[in-house]
């Protein structure tokens, strides 16, 4: 990929390595969220097991057996980046954009922790999308004029 792609993101990021999709800012691959239309034999002795342990320790407190699971399957829990906590999520608040997380890559923050980046797809009608828009100009062309006095 050459650097400026990199830079400034891939140009079609639904063409990432390996058939997944890409980050539209690094061009990484974008890590999916469990494919339950995929479900192998492993995966389902997994959730027995787990079961089981459940019904085992049904007195014990989510939390705590949450964090049982942790160790107890050599899990890292690396936290999500909240959508709400960005300026996408502070634009689109108050707006009707139907949102998701499709999948996440993983980098680090400000303090050299591991967090994960949500990839977020968005949907709404484009005459709405259109209205956005020009709402969004609105309130930078305002901000603007707000810093020009």
């Amino acid at each position: 990929m050459a650097e400026e792609e990199k830079k400034y993101g891939v140009k079609e990021p639904n063409r990432g390595t390996e058939g997944k999709m890409a980050s539209n800012m690094t061009g990484e691959a974008i890590e999916g969220l469990y494919d339950y239309g995929n479900i192998t034999d492993s995966d389902k002795l997994l959730v027995k097991e787990i079961i089981d342990l459940l019904r085992q320790r049904d007195q014990v407190p989510c939390g705590m057996f949450a964090e049982e699971l942790k160790t107890r399957f050599q899990l890292v829990e690396i936290p999500m980046k909240k959508i709400e906590d960005s300026i996408w999520g502070q634009l689109t608040k108050d707006e009707r954009i139907g949102q998701s997380i499709q999948g996440f890559r993983q980098s680090t923050d400000e303090n050299g922790e591991k967090i994960r980046i949500p990839h977020v797809g968005f949907s709404a009608d484009l005459d709405y999308l259109d209205e956005f828009v020009n709402r969004l100009a609105n309130k930078i062309k305002n901000i603007n004029e707000v810093k020009e006095d």
